[in-house]
C-alpha cells in the first residue's frame, strides 16, 4: 500500500470517528445504569395506607366518621368531645400529638383533612365489609323451631355502598395520577424518596381529594349489577359505564372498558417513575469493557 492509500484511509477513519462522536453527543444522556422504570400505582398506594390513622378495628369506623365530619366542617369539636366521652375517653387527657385520638381533639385541620382522605383512599384498597349493605332478619320461631336470624342485602344500602365506592375508586384514580404526573419530574430518587414525596403532595392535596369525591359521585339513577360477592371477589357494574372488581389484583376499575385503577394503570397509563434502584456501586458491574474505537478498526 502507497503512502496516499494509506492517507486516504486515515481520513476515512477520522471522519468516521467524527461522525460516531457528533452521533454520541446528539443522543440524548442515556439514563444512568441502576436506574429502573417503576410504575407510579403501587408506589403512591404504599405511601397513602401508612397515612391511615391507626385505629382498632372495633372503633376504626365511629372514629374516622367523627374525623372526617371534622374536616368537613360538619361538626363542631364540643360534639365530638361528647362522642369521645360516650366511648370512655376524656377529650382534655387526650394528648394533643402522639395519640391515634390527637386529631379528634387537637384542632389540626389540615391533619383532619390528611387523615380523613388518606382513610377513605385506602378504604376502597381493602376487602369489602359486606355488612355495610346488610341487615339482619328474623325468621319467627316455628313448628317448635326456635326463631332463626340471619343477614340479607338492603338494596337501598347496597346502591349508596356501591355509588361511593365507584366515587372513591374513581377520585383514587384521579388524584393519584396527578401525583404520579408529578413525580415524574423528579427522575432519579429512590422508592423511599418516591414515596415521601408521594405522600407529601397527597397531604396538599387532600382537600382536593375528598372534593373529587363528591363530584365523582355517579347520578342519583345510576343503576348497579352485583356480579359476585364471595371471600374471592367483589364485582359490580354500573349503569354509567363503569366496573369495579376487588380481588386477588386488589381494585381493578374499569371505564368504558379502559383500565381505570389498577394493575399499575391510572386512567388508562402506567405512569413510569425513573428510580435508583440499585446502589451506584452496580454501575460499573454493568458497564461494557469493549471500546467504541475498536469497532471501527478491523
Amino acid at each position: 500500500m502507497n503512502i496516499k492509500s494509506i492517507s486516504v484511509a486515515i481520513l476515512i477513519l477520522l471522519a468516521a470517528w467524527a461522525g460516531y462522536e457528533k452521533l454520541l453527543t446528539d443522543q440524548p444522556a442515556q439514563t444512568p445504569r441502576n436506574w429502573l422504570r417503576v410504575p407510579a400505582l403501587p408506589v403512591i398506594q404504599d405511601a397513602i395506607v401508612q397515612m391511615s390513622p391507626r385505629f382498632n378495628e372495633a372503633s376504626k369506623a365511629p372514629m374516622m366518621e367523627q374525623l372526617c365530619a371534622l374536616a368537613r366542617g360538619e361538626v363542631k369539636q364540643e360534639q365530638v368531645n361528647a362522642f369521645l366521652k360516650q366511648q370512655g375517653i376524656d377529650a382534655q387527657t387526650v394528648p394533643r400529638q402522639g395519640s391515634p385520638f390527637s386529631l379528634l381533639v387537637n384542632g389540626d385541620q389540615p391533619g383532619q383533612a390528611t387523615a380523613c382522605a388518606a382513610y377513605l383512599a385506602t378504604s376502597v384498597l381493602s376487602a369489602v365489609n359486606v355488612a355495610e349493605f346488610m341487615r339482619p332478619v328474623v325468621a319467627p320461631a316455628a313448628n317448635g323451631q326456635p326463631e332463626k336470624s340471619s343477614l340479607q342485602i338492603d338494596n337501598a344500602l347496597l346502591t349508596s355502598a356501591l355509588s361511593i365506592k365507584l366515587a372513591l375508586a374513581r377520585a383514587n384514580a384521579d388524584v393519584f395520577a396527578l401525583i404520579a404526573v408529578e413525580l415524574q419530574h423528579k427522575p432519579g430518587l429512590t422508592l423511599t424518596q418516591y414515596r415521601e414525596q408521594a405522600g407529601q403532595l397527597f397531604a396538599r392535596l387532600a382537600p382536593t381529594y375528598l372534593q373529587r369525591i363528591k363530584e365523582q359521585l355517579p347520578p342519583a339513577n345510576t343503576q348497579y349489577t352485583l356480579l359476585q360477592m364471595d371471600d374471592s371477589r367483589f364485582l359490580f357494574r354500573s349503569s354509567v359505564g363503569s366496573v369495579f372488581e376487588f380481588g386477588r389484583n386488589g381494585l381493578v376499575l374499569r371505564q368504558g372498558g379502559i383500565l381505570w385503577y389498577g394493575k399499575g394503570r391510572l386512567m388508562g397509563q402506567e405512569y413510569p417513575l425513573q428510580v435508583e434502584y440499585f446502589p451506584a456501586a452496580v454501575k460499573p458491574l454493568l458497564a461494557s469493557a469493549v471500546s467504541p474505537l475498536t469497532t471501527l478498526i478491523p
